[in-house]
């Protein structure tokens, strides 16, 4: 990390946490909306008309890098998988469980994703490997899930079960694509994968919503539509960009403090705007979950630390 640079980095990484933390309630506030003004809520045309905008908006970038490139069949794939398991399927489940759970509950929730990346890469890809300390920081993810689907709070609405299992489904189909991309087109450039798979997906929720959600209604409401360019402008690209380019610059092992912030700020936003509230038991099962994943990480952190340590004293 270049010194004169660090106030722009440091700005730029905490806008992107407050930016996907405030993106739980704005899928909140749509869902909402939308049902207040039809009654009834469409979760999958929602979805797909955030990433079908997204997806046209990174496009033209897109289509620039194409010019320079041919893709394989490899990467043919990779896309079908990033557009049908991420943002298909797995937003489909966020966007339809966010009707039922508190959306700082669903943020707690999706931040297994890291974990669920570890478990399936070690199912998929023969490089990774299982090591103590990440077979326990799992258990203990798992634990915190555990705790949080037996607050009573779940388990008093039929639905709100169900809902909390689409939920965690929904990090398994967010994180496949992440080890599967990774097994076959690695070197894929990301606007060209991010693009055409969420023109893909949100294709798909579409056509889902078409069959599933009819009739389909245009809102008038300005609000709806400012939100849902928040979130394709904002919350779908900018995000995206400053995350990538971040990589560039700053320690992965810095950057993976997002996945402790954003839940927290999904929370107080939660808190602010929605008055939701989590009992003693819901905030265990978040400790837990970070915990987990902290211990899956610790070696990394140990090294930044070392690395730390020895740039400040020089033997």
């Amino acid at each position: 990390m270049k010194q004169k640079n660090r106030p722009l980095y440091y700005v730029l990484f905490f806008l992107n946490v407050l930016i996907w933390g405030s993106s739980w309630a704005s899928v909140r506030f749509l869902l909402e909306n939308y049902a207040q003004a039809f009654d009834g809520a469409k979760p999958f045309y929602i979805a797909g008309l955030r990433y079908l905008l997204a997806g046209v908006l990174i496009f033209p970038v897109a289509l620039h890098q194409l010019k320079k490139i041919t893709l394989t069949k490899k990467d043919y794939l990779s896309i079908l998988y990033y557009g049908l398991f991420l943002i298909a399927l797995s937003n489909a489940l966020v966007f339809w469980s966010q009707q039922f759970l508190p959306s700082s509950l669903c943020s707690i929730i999706f931040s297994l994703y890291p974990v669920m990346v570890l478990i399936l890469s070690v199912l998929l890809l023969q490089e990774e490997k299982a090591g103590l300390l990440k077979i326990a920081g799992t258990l203990i993810s798992f634990m915190g899930v555990f705790i949080l689907f037996f607050d009573p709070v779940i388990l008093q609405a039929r639905v709100s079960s169900i809902a909390f299992f689409t939920m965690v489904f929904s990090v398994v189909f967010a994180a496949l694509p992440s080890v599967l991309v990774r097994k076959n087109s690695i070197h894929l450039n990301v606007f060209v994968l991010n693009s055409l798979g969420m023109l893909l997906g949100g294709i798909l929720l579409l056509l889902t919503s078409f069959f599933v959600e009819s009739p389909l209604h245009v809102p008038s409401d300005f609000r709806f539509w400012l939100v849902l360019g928040y979130l394709s402008v904002f919350a779908s690209c900018y995000t995206l960009i400053a995350f990538f380019w971040l990589m560039r610059h700053v320690q992965l092992t810095k950057l993976s403090l997002s996945a402790y912030l954003t839940p927290i700020v999904s929370l107080i936003i939660g808190v602010l705007f929605y008055s939701e509230s989590l009992n003693a038991q819901s905030y265990i099962g978040m400790i837990l979950i970070f915990l987990g994943i902290f211990i899956i990480d610790y070696l990394k952190y140990r090294r930044y630390i070392h690395v730390g340590r020895d740039a400040l004293f020089p033997h």
